[in-house]
């Protein structure tokens, strides 16, 4: 083989075509080797995109979620807090209850009591009605008896009136009789 200048060893135009070939050969397996890194990593920037969109939606999913836990951690301290309270309104309640059963209890106690003087009330009622009626029948005998007393003492005072007058009378004739007397006893002595 010629070249110029001079021939070239078989050998190593041999060794330089398989240089060339393997620096053609290895340009070649580079560029194809860099044109699949290329492709692989786009492929892995795409998928690590998706993969950031995920971790985003999933960030922001566990922030809602945690938002959630927070809000449902707050609610169930305000339905403990309002149990709580409940509870001791419950307590309050029955120790309200207690006390207006056991009020209950005295006050039926004393209306029992005041049922039973009310019964013995009536009954002194009745008693003492009893009574006046009798009272009142008495008086009414008193007075049909002291009407008569009253008649009987008008008549009685007609009588002494009667008998004061006749008294007088008798008084004027002995008065009379009297001075009869003296004058007759006068005119005796001088006779």
């Amino acid at each position: 083989m010629g070249y110029i200048g001079g021939h070239i060893d078989t050998t190593v135009l041999i060794a330089l075509l398989v240089a060339a070939g393997g620096l053609v050969g290895t340009t070649a397996v580079y560029q194809a080797a860099s044109s699949e890194l290329q492709s692989t990593n786009a492929d892995l920037e795409a998928e690590n995109e998706e993969l950031r969109a995920e971790l985003q939606a999933t960030e922001a999913t566990l922030e809602a979620r945690e938002t959630e836990l927070n809000e449902t951690e707050s609610t169930l301290e305000t339905r403990e807090q309002d149990r709580d309270q409940l509870l001791a309104r419950l307590d309050e309640t029955e120790a309200e209850l207690e006390a207006t059963e056991s009020e209950l209890a005295a006050t039926e106690d004393d209306l029992a009591e005041a049922e039973a003087e009310v019964r013995r009330v009536r009954s002194d009622l009745g008693a003492a009605r009893d009574e006046l009626a009798d009272a009142e029948e008495s008086v009414d005998e008193l007075e049909d008896e002291n009407a008569e007393l009253e008649d009987e003492k008008e008549d009685l005072q007609d009588d002494v009136d009667s008998l004061e007058r006749r008294n007088a009378e008798l008084n004027d004739e002995i008065a009379e009789l009297n001075d009869r007397i003296d004058e007759l006893e006068a005119d005796q002595g001088a006779g």
